[in-house]
């Protein structure tokens, strides 16, 4: 039981990283279409490294909260 815990874990932490990895590079390459020699490659990459952390936070928080309420329903079902 522990291992899926750790298991959904991890595969939450490497879909975060990876979806802020790839909206970071997408961001870059949408900066360098608009203009290579001004700033907007670093911008739109850090908006979207940030987008992506703020979907990995969310994400994590939904799935503690889906985890708290299962553990509660279990302890109320083992009090009946």
């Amino acid at each position: 039981m522990k291992f899926s815990k750790y298991a959904r874990f991890y595969v939450l932490t490497t879909q975060g990283i990876l979806t802020m990895i790839v909206l970071a590079v997408i961001g870059y390459f949408i900066g360098r279409a608009i203009d290579v020699e001004s700033v907007w490659p670093g911008v739109l990459a850090a908006i979207g490294a940030l987008c992506g952390l703020v979907s990995f936070i969310y994400t994590l928080l939904k799935l503690l909260k889906e985890e708290d309420k299962n553990k509660n329903e279990k302890t109320n079902r083992s009090e009946d």
